[in-house]
């Protein structure tokens, strides 16, 4: 496990400013070349779940979860209704297309090459490291960015986040300049309901809090959707992972220490709550694996692992009997597309777009962008 990521060269992100709309036109407008391969991966993906969309108790469960989503966090809303109208896509599409996941477990039909992700914080000296590889669908490639999200509401916070064009906010993982980092990955589960989606509740968590400790009362206090796992960790040091329910949550926390997921719940509280379709054996046996070998090999790290050995974990392709962390696709599993590091006392980000084993590493900051046309 070897990685260059201490040779990352600085890059400009994507800056998105002004209320939620303006930062959701932003998108296109700063990537007009991307308009096509927005769309086509929204099409794409609706297409592939159209079974599961159509069944009315998922419709009901859509609409729902708009009208609940109207009433607790408007602003994401208005966030969507701007990307919508930047990409030229209806704002009811754009709304289904974020409940894709949300639907096929609903349905509980199978899922091709789901969604993956390995994910882990670590304390580090006064501050904390967050990474994460993200294992998702290669028509996500394209449309890959890292952002700056800047917006008068939140009183001087912003947010610095990777995910993809077409999607709000933190659509994958981030940081905001507190140093309160979070990141997610995927679990399919049953026990799901009408409530805030992952999706969104990432967003919030950058926008409201400053630190674990809110963030962790901003989610016991929150009705949830249900299904995904959050990686969290601040500027002081604390960690903490999160399995979401839709009728009670799992948590893991420390004040310093170590956690990671990969793609399924081990907590008391929320193992029972794994779906185990039939089809989907592939991947939760993948996510198992990932699972058996992650804490061992953050506990290999040492006492204060630099970005060399947090990338290199990254990279890891397998071995003591664990799968790789670091996934070039086959067998009906998903490729890892991009890889981020999040340095919480720094406030600095790195990046590699692609798979952590090759791609440059690149270096972000929450300094003013030198232009607000700057895409990657």
């Amino acid at each position: 496990m070897t990685s260059r990521a201490s040779q990352a060269v600085a890059a400009e992100p994507l800056l998105l400013a002004g209320d939620a709309f303006a930062r959701g036109t932003a998108q296109a407008r700063l990537c007009p070349d991307m308009v096509a391969p927005v769309r086509h991966a929204i099409e794409h993906r609706l297409a592939e779940t159209a079974a599961a969309l159509g069944r009315l108790a998922v419709r009901r469960f859509i609409a729902g979860q708009y009208a609940f989503t109207r009433r607790v966090y408007p602003a994401i809303l208005e966030e969507i209704s701007g990307i919508a109208e930047g990409f030229g896509v209806p704002e009811t599409t754009l709304f289904d297309y974020l409940h894709c996941s949300s639907a096929m477990d609903m349905a509980a039909l199978r899922e091709r090459n789901p969604d993956g992700c390995t994910s882990f914080a670590v304390t580090l000296g006064a501050g904390a490291v967050l990474a994460k590889n993200r294992d998702y669908r290669t028509e996500h490639v394209a449309i890959q960015r890292v952002m700056l999200h800047r917006d008068p509401a939140w009183g001087g916070r912003a947010m610095l986040v990777l995910g993809s064009l077409g999607s709000p906010g933190n659509f994958s993982s981030g940081m905001n300049s507190d140093g309160l980092a979070v990141s997610d990955t995927a679990s399919r589960t049953t026990d799901m309901g009408v409530g805030l989606h992952r999706y969104f509740l990432l967003t919030r968590l950058l926008a409201d809090c400053a630190d674990v400790e809110q963030a962790l009362a901003l989610i016991r206090g929150t009705t949830h959707t249900g299904s995904g796992l959050l990686i969290l960790a601040d500027a002081k040091g604390a960690v903490a992972a999160v399995e979401l329910g839709h009728r009670q949550v799992g948590i893991e926390q420390h004040r310093a220490g170590r956690v990671g997921r990969t793609n399924h719940f081990v907590t008391r509280d929320m193992a029972a709550a794994n779906l185990l379709a039939a089809d989907s054996a592939a991947s939760r046996t993948n996510s198992e694996r990932r699972w058996s070998v992650l804490p061992a090999l953050l506990g290999e790290l040492g006492d204060n692992p630099g970005v060399d050995a947090v990338g290199g974990l990254l990279a890891y392709h397998g071995g003591q009997g664990g799968a790789a962390f670091c996934r070039h696709g086959g067998d009906d599993l998903s490729a890892t597309i991009a890889g981020a590091i999040y340095l919480t006392r720094e406030r600095r980000m790195l990046a590699a777009l692609g798979n952590p084993c090759a791609s440059p590493w690149r270096r972000y900051a929450f300094k003013p962008a030198a232009s607000a046309a700057a895409a990657q």
